[in-house]
């Protein structure tokens, strides 16, 4: 399937999820919401993400949002949280203009979206942190034989990011696996 070159349909996808995520979303949330589209429902999207503090990112999807809060499809919001500053997102006044014309592309990928939505849309952005880094790690050590375990990608996200409890990572991957998102070996 080839990738979307129209930044317009990205804008609309960021909008999307924005607009119906059960909380609002802030650029850590959504950008994990984008990975998880792109590797592991394969919606076409030419981001290319790498492994950075808060887990896969690629500041093209930051661009794409803030031309998103440009044409006013969302608007956003400077929140104080207990460990610093940081964004909430919610609809802008311009959001059905712009989803109207990134129909055909929203409509092709609306079972991905909900799923996305449903899957990690309520989660916490150090929740989506572990799972997408999961999944990150995951993919890129079992490009490799012997595939890794679920043992083995907790050690070695963890060694990553000392900061996440070791049970929790192991717990996620367990989950994740279940939900078919990981090709660790059990």
């Amino acid at each position: 399937m080839p990738k979307t070159d129209k930044k317009l349909d990205r804008v609309a996808l960021i909008a999307y999820l924005i607009a119906r995520a059960p909380r609002k979303l802030g650029r850590t949330a959504l950008m994990k919401c984008i990975f998880f589209l792109k590797v592991v429902k394969n919606v076409p999207l030419p981001y290319r993400f790498g492994l950075y503090t808060y887990g896969p990112f690629d500041s093209d999807v930051l661009d794409d949002l803030q031309y998103a809060e440009s044409l006013r499809a969302v608007e956003g919001t400077l929140v104080q949280y207990p460990g610093g500053r940081g964004y909430e997102y919610q609809s802008g006044p311009k959001l059905e203009e712009v989803e109207k014309e990134a129909k055909e592309f929203l409509s092709r990928h609306e079972e991905s979206i909900a799923w996305v939505l449903k899957e990690f849309g309520d989660r916490t952005a150090i929740d989506l942190e572990m799972a997408s880094t999961l999944v990150y790690i995951d993919q890129m050590t079992n490009e490799k034989k012997p595939r890794a375990t679920i043992a083995d990608l907790t050690r070695k996200v963890h060694d990553v990011k000392p900061h996440l409890d070791l049970d929790k990572i192991e717990r996620e991957a367990r989950s994740l696996k279940e939900k078919g998102l990981l090709k660790a070996a059990a």
